[in-house]
């Protein structure tokens, strides 16, 4: 509120508590696996990788491969997965990382993963941008 002169500033005035979301954490991760599983049906249609990242993004997805497929295989395990993500500043949850699985059709055991599945769990997992008619009023 503006000063009023009449009235001494801060005067029985103890303010507004802060507004706090009381799990902002919980809600924000619902919110954010609506909108993943809203897209998901267009996410799942196939799209030339070209389509789906920058060619900054590209060249930072092949490095990050590049460096955890040391062998040259072409060819990057389950558990090396954490790894090339962490390459690329991801890190999923165990969670996220058994959806993306899901998405691309993998089964848990002995599941292997080319550069094209590297990019295409990366993009399945890839931080939503949330719009305004996303987030809706808060």
């Amino acid at each position: 509120m503006p000063p009023d002169a009449l009235a001494p500033s801060g005067v029985g005035e103890p303010g507004l508590p802060p507004c706090e979301l009381a799990d902002a954490d919980r809600t924000l991760a619902e919110r954010i696996g609506q909108i993943r599983e809203s897209r998901a049906r267009v996410r799942a249609e196939p799209a030339a990788l070209e389509t789906l990242f920058t060619p900054e993004e590209m060249n930072a997805l092949s490095v990050a491969f590049e460096r955890v497929d040391t062998s040259g295989r072409g060819e990057i395990s389950l558990e090396e997965l954490p790894l090339a993500f962490a390459e690329v500043a991801m890190e999923p949850s165990g969670e996220e990382v058994l959806r993306a699985l899901a998405h691309l059709g993998k089964q848990e055991e002995a599941a292997t993963f080319s550069f094209a599945e590297f990019a295409q769990a990366a993009d399945f997992l890839s931080p939503v941008e949330v719009e305004l008619e996303d987030r809706g009023d808060w």
